[in-house]
């Protein structure tokens, strides 16, 4: 007798965001997979061709680590800040005195002179690098809580009326003062919540709206590059520059802030041409008074001196490292500033520039970095072709990946070329570097290459050829003015 077989129960259709989340854990392991095969043959190609490539031990190892940290900032299976806190482990754990017992043990034995210590890879958690950025979070974070950074916009946008053009010149000035001292994520978050009426009340087919809106993360990086606070890439830079190549802070702004101005300005015309206004009149109203309780007057006094002090650094001979700090202890000191207000730090920034700080000495320690910078022969090569080669790679990198990244791939290789006694660029590396720096920060010309970039595309108000158009032209643009200014400094 025939009996006829129960159907079996369809299973179940798995949820979008389920099969999402595994199509992305899938694609994270082929990364994952491909950087650690990549980082194995790039560990052995040393082994296998001596001649080309002749690494000790330690160095090998130091290398590995800095192609894993490349592909992993690159490719991304793994937030970027994991990556730098994996670097100084991996460097502990491999290639120092404190590494795993039989590691110490043979490094020492047959690579004892390039042995890391372990305490000078953490001590890239306490760079004055770190101690400068955590001085400008404090500030960052004060100007916020107590209202001093919407009230200097109310009083910075006042003079530029109601006529669109003037409003967007005026929005990118004051967009681009605050990026100064301040994040330029935290910036543009603040200036698209503060221009967001503004938005709604311009019509949509005016396309001045995609122009006003660009303005803002266009002009937060370029902010960042007028101070060494201003963008990771340039503390990143300012911590190699030490010794007879040491640069202050009003040195850099010297140089920095003219040459922000000129972009804020030259930008300010492309959006005009490429996005015209076809309103009349723009209305921007900001309620908000200064307060005048005791604490806001203390961040306001605080805020100036501040700034004052990092400006006559020659003056008073306290470095911008060191001044920094200040802030920290009378914020904290007075309640300003709480356990909260400290959780909100942007810690992610920090151990990124931890992690960068940690490869550089590696690469510099170990005399790798020398190494790699000898084996091109730039003799064939002008000082200002050597510098802007590697700016525009860094440039070109920077648009896909985090310019904090990139500055930690580039800046330590462009420190051991720069310094090479076969190579004269004709130009102090402070400059150069700093226009390397530089170069990192004019890299906007996807909704990815920036957070601001990102936060903009994200109003929905502007389409991916918007932000490709005017932000690859504006890129190349600021690039080819600060290449004009570093031919000039050559000249001098």
């Amino acid at each position: 007798m025939l009996t006829r077989k129960k159907p079996q129960p369809e299973e179940p259709a798995l949820p979008k965001t389920r099969q999402l989340e595994e199509r992305i854990m899938k694609i994270k392991t082929i990364k994952v997979g491909f950087i650690l095969l990549v980082t194995l043959v790039c560990y052995c190609l040393p082994m296998i061709f001596p001649q080309a490539l002749p690494f000790t031990p330690v160095q090998n190892i130091t290398m590995s680590v800095f192609v894993a940290a490349a592909l992993l900032w690159i490719l991304e299976p793994m937030p970027v800040y994991a990556t730098s806190l994996s670097i100084i482990g991996s460097l502990c754990l491999l290639a120092s005195d404190g590494a795993i017992t039989p590691i110490k043990n043979y490094l020492k034995s047959v690579d004892g002179e390039h042995l890391l210590s372990y305490k000078s890879v953490f001590n890239s958690f306490s760079s004055p690098v770190i101690i400068l950025f955590l001085g400008g979070f404090a500030l960052a974070i004060a100007s916020t809580k107590y209202k001093l950074d919407i009230n200097l916009a109310r009083v910075l946008l006042k003079p530029f009326g109601k006529k669109p053009n003037l409003v967007m010149l005026g929005v990118m000035c004051v967009t681009g003062f605050f990026a100064m001292f301040m994040s330029n994520t935290a910036t543009t978050v603040m200036m698209l919540s503060m221009m967001a009426p503004v938005f709604a009340s311009v019509k949509a087919e005016d396309k001045g709206i995609k122009a006003l809106i660009l303005a803002v993360p266009f002009a937060a990086n370029v902010g960042g590059i007028a101070t060494p606070v201003g963008t990771p890439p340039n503390a990143i830079a300012l911590g190699f520059l030490h010794g007879e190549h040491a640069i202050s802070f009003v040195k850099w702004m010297s140089i920095g802030f003219p040459l922000a101005v000129i972009c804020i300005i030259a930008t300010w015309f492309l959006l005009k041409f490429l996005f015209p206004f076809s309103s009349k009149e723009i209305s921007l109203e900001i309620k908000s008074k200064f307060n005048t309780d005791w604490k806001s007057i203390f961040v306001y006094i605080c805020f100036s001196i501040t700034i004052l002090l990092w400006m006559t650094e020659k003056l008073h001979g306290i470095n911008s490292y060191i001044v920094a700090i200040l802030p920290l202890i009378a914020f904290t000191c007075t309640g300003i500033i709480k356990a909260q207000d400290i959780k909100t730090m942007n810690w992610d920034v920090i151990w990124l520039i931890a992690g960068g700080i940690a490869i550089g000495n590696a690469l510099e320690t170990t005399g790798l970095a020398a190494q790699l910078a000898n084996m091109v022969d730039y003799s064939s090569f002008s000082g200002l072709m050597i510098v802007g080669a590697i700016a525009v790679i860094g440039w070109i990198l920077s648009n896909f990946i985090s310019n904090t990244a990139a500055a930690n791939l580039l800046i330590p290789i462009a420190v051991a070329v720069l310094s090479s006694p076969s190579i004269n660029t004709g130009i102090d590396m402070s400059y150069s570097l700093m226009f390397i720096a530089l170069a990192l920060s004019f890299a906007m010309t996807l909704p990815i290459s920036t957070p601001p970039n990102a936060l903009a595309y994200a109003t929905g108000k502007i389409k991916n050829i918007d932000m490709i158009k005017a932000g690859g032209i504006v890129s190349v643009l600021c690039m080819l003015m600060s290449f004009v200014l570093l031919y000039i400094i050559s000249l001098m």
